[in-house]
């Protein structure tokens, strides 16, 4: 393809995909009723009363339960469009993510072998464009107010910066710096974009550590291969590992010096359990629930419904219990926890509404339970539970704020009026084609090794990043959404392989 039809069709695969996420965001808006809230609340306080707090009134006590790159980008559309313009923040994210398509589509081109003709990789290069501009699931999360738009544009920016980093590593290096020439501006850049995404999503520090990982791996890996000697690849490790971290703690340093002006504690990211000193956490309860939970529908009412309704302890699957005695021990925990009262169907003398709730003892002995519980069962709690929760939220729909959104099965229990007969099963086959692009294309990178330090680099950014999720007690699909602009790319790169190398070689006589 000559370079002006290029640009036409990059034109026109970005301007589809603006149009595509501008009606998502206008004519389907949506909210999580806690987390949604609580990034506007903060964006408000922000604005109106500069301070980054959760109080719905003064005194506008300052927080640090979430980390604030999310309500700061709100509180900048905020400032330009008028305080709770939600409609201008949706239309803000929907060009956010059309940035991402291109973030999506120059990583694929760092990832192509350097083995390819120049006209293969700009035609992975389109591929991927069109693919991140089609994706339905990333673009999903111009919808909501949320953190996933801004989240993917920053996590695929540093997958894009750091394999250009990588890519220059096999040049020689510069005489001045004695980091691979091109490089070090790269691994800057990719240091600021992890530090930007841990300040939108704490779980960035992850990919940067494996953008570091990758760093130092590729490095001696080249020196040995090389037969160089040791001390030159230590060098450009320490060197390039160093424009990383300055950038990274650009931003995230920055967030630890307020916590600890503010509040005396150091604290780089923000609390697990979303909690501010002195608050009690209940690390019982929510490890008993990583004993059982593999589910998102079980996430709901045994998850975010605590200490606001009743548990539901009748829908407790029956995975959730190793024996008659232990059923019988959960039920009256249930019961402690639902009435006050420690026996199964016996009411306290007076109601409690809200129930009474999850107190530390109560929350103490669930943990006692957990323990028992991995002890007789070490492999399931570590692995097989992990597995099956990935398992679980990633083979189905992701159809996640669209108006037919639900469970793919039962089918007969799908609603025609919505089409969930016809869009779930679509959705679920697109996550198919999305998974077997991503395989082809990094099987792609494996076959050729000018390619495998970028292929090294995608497995560092999402290995550790699954893990994590697989070791949640709320496991939601949402959590993977950051995977679609991986396998986007590495779709270019699949499509780009499956073409005929004859046609590329005429195009670039």
């Amino acid at each position: 393809m000559r370079p002006r039809n290029r640009a036409v069709a990059v034109g026109v695969l970005l301007a589809a995909a603006l149009v595509f996420r501008l009606c998502l965001a206008v004519w389907y808006p949506s909210d999580e009723a806690d987390d949604s809230a609580f990034y506007k609340l903060a964006a408000r306080n922000v604005v109106l009363h500069g301070v980054y707090s959760g109080e719905t009134e003064p005194p506008w006590v300052p927080t640090y339960v979430r980390v604030p790159g999310y309500s700061l980008f709100i509180a900048a559309v905020y400032g330009i469009a008028g305080v709770d313009n939600d409609t201008a923040v949706r239309i803000a994210q929907a060009a956010v993510d059309t940035a991402t398509c291109w973030f999506v589509a120059c990583l694929a081109l760092a990832l192509t072998p350097r083995t390819w003709l120049p006209q293969r990789r700009r035609r992975a290069q389109l591929a991927a464009l069109a693919l991140a501009a089609a994706c339905p699931f990333s673009a999903a999360y111009v919808m909501p107010i949320l953190t996933e738009a801004l989240a993917l544009a920053l996590g695929t920016a540093l997958a894009w910066f750091a394999a250009r980093g990588l890519a220059g590593m096999a040049e020689g290096p510069d005489r001045s710096s004695g980091v691979p020439r091109r490089t070090g501006w790269w691994w800057l850049a990719a240091g600021l974009a992890g530090g930007a995404l841990t300040m939108v999503r704490p779980e960035g520090g992850v990919l940067t550590a494996g953008a570091g990982v990758a760093l130092v791996i590729v490095s001696l890996w080249r020196s040995v291969a090389a037969r160089q000697a040791w001390r030159g690849a230590v060098s450009v490790v320490l060197r390039a590992g160093a424009m990383l971290c300055l950038g990274f703690l650009v931003f995230d340093g920055a967030w630890i010096v307020r916590n600890a002006l503010v509040f005396g504690d150091f604290q780089p990211l923000n609390p697990r359990s979303l909690s501010m000193p002195g608050d009690y956490e209940f690390t019982g309860y929510n490890r008993w629930l990583k004993t059982w939970l593999d589910d998102p529908k079980y996430i709901g009412p045994f998850y975010f419904e605590v200490d606001r309704s009743r548990m539901p302890v009748d829908q407790l699957p029956a995975r959730a219990v190793d024996s008659p005695q232990e059923r019988q021990l959960v039920a009256e925990l249930f019961a402690l926890y639902n009435d006050g009262s420690p026996t199964p169907g016996t009411a306290a003398p007076a109601p409690h509404a809200p129930p009474a709730g999850l107190k530390q003892a109560l929350d103490q002995r669930f943990g006692r339970l957990a323990d028992e519980r991995i002890r007789r069962h070490p492999v399931r709690y570590y692995l097989l539970l992990p597995a099956q929760r990935l398992f679980r939220i990633w083979v189905g729909p992701h159809a996640q704020y669209y108006p037919f959104d639900g469970d793919l099965f039962p089918l007969k229990d799908l609603d025609t009026r919505t089409y969930q007969h016809i869009w779930l099963p679509l959705f679920a086959g697109l996550v198919m084609v999305w998974s077997v692009f991503g395989l082809v294309g990094g099987a792609g990178l494996l076959a050729d090794p000018s390619a495998r330090a970028g292929l090294l680099l995608v497995l560092l950014v999402t290995v550790p990043r699954l893990a994590f999720i697989g070791s949640m007690e709320n496991p939601e699909p949402r959590y993977t959404v950051e995977l679609f602009p991986l396998l986007s790319a590495l779709g270019g790169v699949a499509t780009a392989k499956l073409w005929p190398p004859g046609r590329d070689a005429a195009a670039d006589a």
